[in-house]
């Protein structure tokens, strides 16, 4: 988390490459939620980052605050009138009240949070049976590019690439928060079909593909984009920035990648490619 709160992270290229939530995922919070607390009046996003959940979700709620550690990253959130953005860390939401959510939201940003704090927090702020939700991804799928997501792979997981620059935490996202107690009521965790597909996770036997209602819903995370735009994606990654800062003399990593890729794949800058994040959400309930 250090790396995004720097003053020298690149908040803007954050804001314009980094990847949306699609309507399922906010389909499948507000669903949840309509079965138990049932009111739309106040939510909270933790670690918010520029705000691509918040403003979402203040289509829904009447008022929304966006929570985040890092000002630099909140120096360029998406504004809306009933949007107020603070710069709070996850484990100390003093800014919000005890008892006054109706749902948290916590987007790519739980791995870095100590969870027993980040929890208690979590139970303080919601009213009772408000509503948890968490979503992460995992590494960039390919849809149709097979040894391109080999490549993306071991850009970010071998330790003479990225593999050693990311901030502690990322070892949790790539498990997928498994390994995440989260201490409330009718917890349900929905792993989505790309993370079966995906051949860098063992599947287990509590790992299911989103079940029910969920079961007809593709990805929520999922993308068609110009490599030019996958290249600057890439680029928003936090131990990108951590390399190029330990070896400035160094040849661009990403780029060397990305443009072994293109040649390989026989694809060019302006080539759009389907992409796909091995995803998670988790949902909870507050005690009554």
């Amino acid at each position: 988390m250090a790396t995004f709160s720097s003053k020298s992270f690149n908040s803007a290229l954050y804001q314009s490459f980094r990847p949306g939530y699609n309507n399922n995922f906010f389909k499948m919070v507000y669903n949840y939620h309509a079965k138990h607390n049932g009111h739309f009046d106040t939510a909270v996003d933790v670690g918010t980052g520029t705000g691509q959940v918040a403003v979402v979700l203040a289509e829904k709620f009447k008022q929304v605050h966006g929570v985040d550690a890092s000002a630099t990253m909140l120096s360029n959130a998406i504004q809306k009138p009933n949007v107020a953005y603070h710069v709070a860390k996850g484990e100390d939401l003093g800014v919000i009240p005890t008892s006054s959510v109706d749902v948290l939201t916590v987007a790519q940003a739980m791995h870095w949070f100590h969870h027993p704090t980040f929890f208690s927090e979590v139970k303080r702020v919601l009213k009772p049976r408000g509503t948890f939700a968490a979503v992460g991804y995992s590494f960039v799928i390919f849809e149709d590019h097979p040894r391109a997501t080999r490549k993306i792979y071991e850009l970010g997981d071998q330790p003479d690439q990225l593999g050693t620059m990311w901030d502690s935490g990322r070892l949790i996202l790539d498990n997928l928060y498994k390994s995440i107690d989260v201490p409330l009521q009718n917890v349900e965790r929905h792993y989505f079909p790309s993370y079966i597909k995906s051949q860098f996770h063992t599947q287990t036997s509590d790992d299911v593909a989103a079940t029910g209602a969920e079961a007809s819903l593709p990805p929520v995370m999922t993308g068609r984009v110009t490599m030019k735009h996958f290249r600057s994606y890439i680029k928003t990654w936090s131990a990108y920035k951590n390399y190029c800062e330990k070896y400035p003399s160094r040849p661009d990593i990403v780029d060397l990648t990305i443009d072994a890729i293109l040649l390989e794949e026989n694809l060019k800058e302006e080539d759009e490619v389907n992409i796909t994040w091995p995803t998670v959400i988790i949902l909870g309930e507050n005690d009554a």
